[in-house]
C-alpha cells in the first residue's frame, strides 16, 4: 500500500468515528432546546450579526440546532456549509469577505438570497479530535473581525462544548441506568418476570429490581421525586440501600432503607414512593410493604383487578416512619403488575386508569408482551414535561 492510499484510508477512518461522534449526541433532528437558543441569541447581540448559529455536521448534511426559524430548513447539503470547511481544523475560521475567498465563493449560499459575505466559525469538539460541529457568526456584509472578538468567540465556543458535554454525559449516564436494571428470569420456570424503565429525561429517578434464589422473588420498585440527574443519583442511592437488605422482612426492609437515607432526602427536599414485596414462588404468597406508592395490582385470571394498597407514609417524609405488611396470593393464571404514576399520565392522570392497565396485562401473552405495550404508549404520549414511566409485570404461569 503507498502512502497516499494509507493516509486516505486513515482519513476516511477519523471521518467515521466523527461522525459517530456527532451522531452519538442525538441532537440531529431533535427540536429547538433554550440551553443552545440562549448562546445563539447573545452572540448575535455580542457581535452585531444578523445570523449566529450553533450547527452540527453529519456525514452528507449540516443541521441546525440553534435556532429554529419559522419557515426556515434546519437542514442543509454539507456541501454548500460554511462550517464543513471550519471542522476540517482547529482553531476560529474566518472569511472577511466570501466572494473573494475560493474556498466559497462558488458555494450557494453566497449567491441566493442569503447572500452571505462575513463568517466566522468556532469548531466545537468534545475533548478530543472529532470537531462535532460549529458555533458561527454570518452577516450579509464583508468586515473585519477584531483579536479581542476572535477571543470572546472561542469562549462562547467552550459555552456550547460544556453543554454538548453534558448530553454526552447524561447518555452515558444513562447507559449506566439501563444497564443496571435486572434481565435475568427467575428459577422458577412457571414464574415471569419483565420491566421498563422510560426515563423523560435520559435518566431520572424512577428504577426497579428483582432477583431470588428459585425460592423466592424479591421486588422493588421506587418513584424519587424528581425528574433527570438529581434524581437519578438519589434512586441510585434508594436503590444501593435495598440490595443491601435482602430478606423476607419486607416492613423491616423499607424501615432501614428510610432511617439510612431520611437525612440525604431531607436535605435536598425529596422523598421516594415505592413497593417493595418478597414472592413465595411455591405458594404465589406475596408480602410486601408499599410506602405511599399504591400503583400495583393484582390482575387476576379472569382479568379482574384488585389494587394493593399503600402501608405507610413515602421513605424520607419522616426520620422515624410506620410501615404494616400487606400480603396477597398470586394464584396460577395472576399477574402482578407495579407502575410508577407515569403510566397514569399515558391514560387520565387518575386512578380511574388502573382498570385500563389491567387490561393492557390482562391481554397481554406474557409479562414482556405486556411491557413492550407500555413503551409503545409512552412513546406515542410523551411530551414536554412527561414524567418518568416504569413498569414491572410479574406472572405465575397456569399450568393448565
Amino acid at each position: 500500500m503507498g502512502l497516499g492510499e494509507q493516509e486516505s484510508e486513515n482519513d476516511d477512518a477519523f471521518e467515521r468515528n466523527r461522525v459517530a461522534a456527532v451522531r452519538r449526541l442525538e441532537l440531529l433532528d431533535t427540536p429547538a432546546e433554550e440551553r443552545f437558543d440562549r448562546i445563539t441569541r447573545i452572540a448575535r447581540e455580542l457581535f452585531r450579526v444578523p445570523v449566529a448559529e450553533i450547527n452540527l455536521i453529519d456525514d452528507a448534511r449540516q443541521f441546525t440546532k440553534s435556532p429554529h426559524l419559522p419557515g426556515k430548513s434546519f437542514a442543509i447539503e454539507r456541501t454548500d456549509s460554511f462550517c464543513e470547511v471550519t471542522i476540517r481544523r482547529p482553531g476560529v475560521l474566518v472569511v472577511p469577505d466570501a466572494t473573494e475567498d475560493e474556498r466559497f465563493a462558488h458555494r450557494l449560499p453566497v449567491s441566493d438570497e442569503r447572500h452571505i459575505r462575513f463568517y466566522a466559525g468556532r469548531p466545537l469538539s468534545l475533548g478530543d479530535d472529532y470537531r462535532v460541529g460549529t458555533l458561527c457568526l454570518v452577516d450579509t456584509a464583508p468586515r473585519e473581525f477584531s483579536d479581542d472578538e476572535r477571543r470572546l468567540l472561542d469562549e462562547m465556543g467552550q459555552w456550547v462544548e460544556r453543554e454538548l458535554q453534558d448530553t454526552a454525559d447524561l447518555d452515558r449516564a444513562a447507559e449506566v441506568q439501563q444497564g443496571l436494571l435486572p434481565q435475568d428470569q427467575p428459577a422458577r420456570p412457571d414464574y415471569d418476570v419483565a420491566g421498563i424503565c422510560l426515563p423523560a429525561k435520559g435518566v431520572g429517578g424512577d428504577f426497579y429490581a428483582w432477583h431470588g434464589d428459585g425460592a423466592v422473588i424479591e421486588l422493588t420498585l421506587a418513584d424519587v421525586m424528581g425528574k433527570g440527574a438529581a434524581g437519578a443519583i438519589m434512586a441510585a442511592a434508594v436503590r444501593s440501600a435495598f440490595q443491601s437488605r435482602s430478606g423476607s422482612d419486607v416492613v423491616g426492609a423499607v424501615a432501614a432503607v428510610n432511617e439510612q437515607l431520611a437525612h440525604d432526602l431531607g436535605i435536598i427536599g425529596s422523598f421516594a414512593t415505592l413497593f417493595h414485596a418478597v414472592i413465595d414462588t411455591r405458594t404465589g404468597r406475596i408480602d410486601y410493604a408499599d410506602a405511599g406508592h399504591g400503583l400495583s395490582v393484582l390482575v387476576r385470571r379472569d382479568g379482574t383487578a384488585e389494587r394493593l394498597t399503600a402501608t405507610g407514609l413515602p421513605i424520607g417524609i419522616v426520620a422515624e416512619g410506620e410501615w404494616t405488611r400487606g400480603t396477597a396470593t398470586l394464584e396460577p393464571g395472576d399477574q402482578l403488575v407495579t407502575f410508577t404514576d407515569g403510566v397514569l399520565d399515558l391514560f387520565d392522570g387518575t386512578l380511574d386508569s388502573l382498570d385500563r392497565v389491567a387490561a393492557i396485562v390482562h391481554g397481554a401473552g406474557s409479562p414482556q408482551e405486556a411491557v413492550t405495550r407500555f413503551a409503545e404508549l409512552t412513546s406515542a404520549a410523551r411530551t414536554a414535561g412527561a414524567d418518568d414511566v416504569t413498569v414491572v409485570v410479574v406472572s405465575r404461569r397456569d399450568p393448565a
